[in-house]
C-alpha cells in the first residue's frame, strides 16, 4: 500500500455510520425536530460557555427568544472572543462545510445564507454518511411519544430507544401514566411492564436506556421495579444502555446547561453484569476518572459493550487518549463513537471531527503492525473501519 494515511482517509470518509445514540427526531415531527444554525448556537454547551465567560446572567439570557440568544452567543463567543473551544469549532466546521464565509459577519447574515441552503434532514444524513441513527424516546412523555402515532417518517433510518429515567425520577407519574393507558386492575409492577410492552410494540426499539448518578447506580441492582424490567429486557433481547456519572443541575440557574459530573462506583456495573449474565449492557461514562476501570470491565464481561465519548468526554484530547487505551485493551471490540446530537446539523461536525482523530489513531496502530511485519491490506482496513463505525453496534443490538 503506497500511502496508508491517504487510503485510511478515503475509507473512513466513505464508510457508512450507524449512530447509536442521538437526541434527534425526523423532520416531519415538527414539534421536536431541531435544525439550522440558530439551533446549533443555542446548544447547551455554548450556553454554558457564554454564561461562564461573559457578564450575561442566566435570567437575562433565558428571557430572550431563540433568535436573540443565537445572536448574543455569536457576538460574544465568535466575534468578541476567539472561538477556540470544541463546541465553537463545531459551529465553524458546519459553516465551512457549506463554504459559508463567516468572517466579520453578523448572525443574521450567516443565518440568512444558511437558510438559503434549504437543507433537509436527509441532506445532512447523506453528507455525514449516516445510514441509521437511534433516537432517545421517553414513553412517559406523551407529547414526545406522539411520534409513534405518525406514519410519515422513515423508521428504517430513525430507530427508537426506550428512555427509562422517569421510572427512577418520578415513579408515581409513570405508574399513573401506565394506569391511564392500560386501564387494567394490575399491581404497580405489572402495570409498568404491560405499559412497556405497549411501548415496545408501538416503537420497535433497539435498546432501552437510562442515565444514572452515583446513588442511582449503586441502588439500581436492588430496585424492585427494575428487577422485573431486567427480566423483561432479557425476554425482549433488548440491551440496556447505561449512561453513567451525570449530576443534574449543579447550577440550577443554568437550566439544561447546568448539569455536571458525578463520581460513580463502577463495581456496581460489574455486579449488574454478573447478576444478569443473559442481559446485554451498553455503557458510556461521563468522567475521565472512570475510563480505565470501564475499559477493564469491558474486557471481563462479555455482556457489556463500551460505546462512545459522552458529553464532557467528547473532547479531542480525551478521545485520542482513551480510544488508544481501549484499542490496547480491547482491540476493536467496542463502539468508538456516537454523536449525542440534539440538532440535526450537529451530525456534520461531530462525525467529521471524530473521523480526523480515528484516522490518526488507526494510522499509528497500523504503522506499528507494519513495523512488526504484519501486512495491512485495503480489505483489512475496510473490514476494521466498518466494524468500528457500524458493525460492532449493529451486531450487539441485533
Amino acid at each position: 500500500m503506497k500511502n496508508l494515511k491517504e487510503e485510511l482517509n478515503i475509507i473512513i470518509n466513505n464508510t457508512e455510520i450507524f449512530d447509536i445514540h442521538t437526541h434527534l427526531f425526523p423532520s416531519n415531527f415538527k414539534t421536536h425536530y431541531l435544525s439550522g444554525i440558530g439551533e446549533v448556537l443555542n446548544y447547551h454547551y455554548l450556553i454554558a460557555e457564554l454564561l461562564t465567560s461573559t457578564n450575561t446572567t442566566p435570567n437575562a439570557f433565558y428571557n430572550l427568544n431563540n433568535n436573540d440568544r443565537a445572536k448574543l452567543i455569536w457576538e460574544e463567543l465568535f466575534i468578541k472572543q476567539t472561538p477556540v473551544s470544541e463546541a465553537c469549532k463545531g459551529v465553524l466546521t458546519i459553516l465551512s462545510s457549506f463554504e459559508i464565509d463567516y468572517s466579520s459577519k453578523s448572525f443574521d447574515q450567516i443565518n440568512n445564507e444558511y437558510l438559503e441552503l434549504n437543507l433537509s434532514d436527509q441532506d445532512i444524513l447523506n453528507r455525514s454518511k449516516i445510514s441509521n441513527l437511534v433516537m432517545t424516546n421517553n414513553p412517559f412523555d406523551l407529547e414526545e411519544w406522539k411520534l409513534f402515532e405518525k406514519k410519515d417518517w422513515n423508521s428504517d433510518v430513525y430507530l427508537a430507544s426506550l428512555r427509562l429515567d422517569d421510572i427512577l425520577l418520578d415513579p408515581n407519574k409513570c405508574i399513573q401514566t401506565a394506569k391511564n393507558k392500560i386501564q387494567d386492575n394490575l399491581n404497580e409492577r405489572d402495570l409498568i411492564i404491560k405499559y412497556l410492552d405497549t411501548a415496545y410494540e408501538q416503537s420497535n426499539p433497539v435498546y432501552a436506556a437510562i442515565s444514572l448518578n452515583k446513588d442511582q447506580l449503586s441502588t439500581l441492582i436492588e430496585n424492585k421495579i427494575f428487577s422485573y424490567i431486567f427480566e423483561w429486557l432479557k425476554l425482549k433481547n433488548l440491551p440496556l444502555s447505561l449512561l453513567l456519572g451525570v449530576k443534574r443541575q449543579i447550577n440550577k440557574e443554568f437550566l439544561l446547561a447546568g448539569d455536571g459530573i458525578d463520581r460513580v462506583d463502577l463495581s456496581y456495573l460489574s455486579k449488574l453484569c454478573n447478576k444478569y449474565p443473559k442481559n446485554k449492557f451498553l455503557c458510556s461514562c461521563l468522567s475521565l476518572n472512570d475510563q480505565h476501570e470501564l475499559t477493564v470491565i469491558g474486557r471481563k464481561h462479555s455482556n457489556i459493550r463500551i460505546f462512545g465519548f459522552w458529553w464532557f468526554m467528547n473532547q479531542p484530547t480525551l478521545i485520542e487518549m482513551i480510544m488508544n487505551l481501549r484499542i490496547e485493551l480491547l482491540g476493536f471490540n467496542f463502539i468508538p463513537q456516537h454523536s449525542d446530537a440534539r440538532v440535526t446539523d450537529q451530525l456534520i461536525y461531530k462525525w467529521s471531527h471524530f473521523k480526523v482523530i480515528l484516522n490518526k489513531i488507526l494510522f499509528s496502530h497500523y504503522s506499528e503492525l507494519v513495523l512488526r511485519g504484519f501486512k495491512i491490506s485495503e480489505e483489512k482496513i475496510i473490514t476494521d473501519v466498518n466494524k468500528l463505525l457500524s458493525k460492532n453496534a449493529l451486531d450487539f443490538i441485533s
